[in-house]
């Protein structure tokens, strides 16, 4: 069941793309799936750590995943209590504006302390982390989100 949770990558992967494109506020309301989104919170917020991992071993199993024209889901993992999602993006660093990963940073973190799912997850003490990463493997832009992000 967690394995059909964890397509949220599909969507930020498809965030980043438009955060290059420039236009994430029509993509962000016709794009996401709030099933999914809470799906994946409130199944990795019960699960144990030995369930997560096993759960990441099977979604990895078929990485690397393209996402789009521009972003490859690499693979997930988990460091003791975060959950990181690891992409690439077929630019170079230049081409992602500070104002493209502004938003791309914002709309992470709303999506992310957006439900009461991941609310609770992340008020056990653990975390998320998107990394994206260009071809030649400069970081593009690392957002971990905790507890916090969302108080506030």
């Amino acid at each position: 069941m967690i394995l059909k949770k964890l397509t949220m990558y599909t969507l930020l992967g498809t965030l980043a793309n438009q955060a290059l494109a420039g236009g994430l506020d029509g993509l962000w309301g016709s794009q996401v799936d709030n099933d999914v989104r809470r799906g994946i919170s409130k199944e990795v917020a019960r699960s144990t750590d030995k369930t997560i991992d096993e759960t990441l071993s099977k979604i990895n199993k078929s990485m690397p995943s393209k996402i789009d024209e521009m972003t490859t889901l690499m693979g997930l993992k988990r460091a003791d209590h975060t959950i990181i999602y690891e992409y690439v993006f077929h630019v170079n660093h230049a081409k992602l504006t500070i104002e493209a990963r502004k938003d791309l940073r914002q709309k992470v973190i709303e999506l992310t302390c957006g439900d009461s799912d991941t609310l609770s997850y992340l008020r056990s003490g653990k975390e998320f982390l998107y990394k994206y990463t260009s071809l030649n493997g400069d970081l593009l832009l690392g957002q971990k989100v905790s507890m916090r992000y969302c108080e506030g």
